[in-house]
């Protein structure tokens, strides 16, 4: 088990919610990268987005919004806190943003 896992098991429901709530709403920016952009135009394209990505930007928040909810009624199964935070430490270290995961962690002891 990862060090962030283990904080993360370790924390109490309304903790790790919030946690849960931030990377869910740090995916949401994270998924802007889905609007294109091109030499001639460099701003984002809201009109015709990368659709792989927004998919997978989509498929990512859904499974860790759908876990609040069973953090908040207590219906987490044995293991699942691992499994979901392998998860989202995979998703955020492939964006370069795994310290963000560090330092939310450490305020919600």
């Amino acid at each position: 088990m990862s060090d962030l896992s283990a904080r993360f098991v370790g924390l109490g429901p309304n903790d790790k919610a919030m946690f849960l709530a931030r990377v869910a709403h740090m995916a949401t920016i994270a998924a802007r990268e889905s609007y294109a952009t091109s030499v001639d135009h460099p701003e984002r394209d809201y009109d015709h987005p990368d659709a792989i990505i927004l998919r997978d930007a989509n498929n990512f928040i859904h499974r860790v919004v759908g876990y609040i909810m069973h953090v908040l009624d207590g219906t987490e199964m044995a293991g699942q806190d691992e499994s979901v935070m392998i998860m989202i430490e995979d998703h955020y270290r492939e964006r370069n943003l795994g310290d963000l995961l560090t330092e939310w962690l450490a305020t919600s002891d």
